[in-house]
């Protein structure tokens, strides 16, 4: 940890093979996706990820778009995940999601909630997004707050009260 204070401390020198990993694995996926011929001619291939740290210190990385990799090669359909995806669990007893869709209005935007689980999906002739996103607090749907504006949507949600556990205490004799 000293060394990072020290002007003459380089991250490359400690982390060259990781980034020359990371450049590896980014340049084998440029290539298998130009070498595919199943995929249709001017359609937009779209690929990415994004890395946060969340409130329990653990990096969480999250891939979005409409081509994965994977070990047979790029897998492509017509639907991506939004761009970016943050849920934040606040102090005030609110869930917020905030996604990212450019390209498409507040109209062409559905959302669907249940207690345990929110639906996102758009679509317009040019794009189509659709993301399911897993709760971990059970979250009252009739609170659900929805804003749309320059292509980032924002939901908000009451969290539920304390559930009670189901099922029975069954005492020993």
């Amino acid at each position: 940890m000293w060394r990072r204070r020290d002007p003459r401390w380089n991250p490359f020198d400690e982390f060259g093979r990781e980034f020359e990993d990371i450049n590896d694995m980014l340049e084998r996926m440029i290539r298998t996706v130009q070498s595919r011929t199943d995929l249709e001619p001017g359609k937009p291939l779209v690929y990415g990820f994004s890395m946060k740290v969340g409130p329990d210190g653990i990096p969480h990385i999250e891939q979005f778009g409409n081509v994965r990799p994977s070990a047979s090669g790029m897998i492509s359909g017509d639907v991506r995940e939004p761009y970016s995806c943050n849920i934040i669990d606040s102090e005030k007893n609110n869930l917020c999601i905030t996604a990212e869709m450019p390209g498409i209005t507040k109209e062409d935007v559905k959302v669907d909630a249940t207690e345990d689980m929110v639906t996102l999906k758009a679509e317009t002739k040019d794009r189509k997004y659709y993301k399911e996103i897993p709760t971990e607090s059970p979250i009252d749907p009739d609170s659900a707050k929805a804003k749309y504006n320059n292509g980032v949507l924002e939901l908000t949600f009451k969290l539920k009260g304390e559930t009670k556990p189901k099922g029975k205490r069954i005492k020993v004799e």
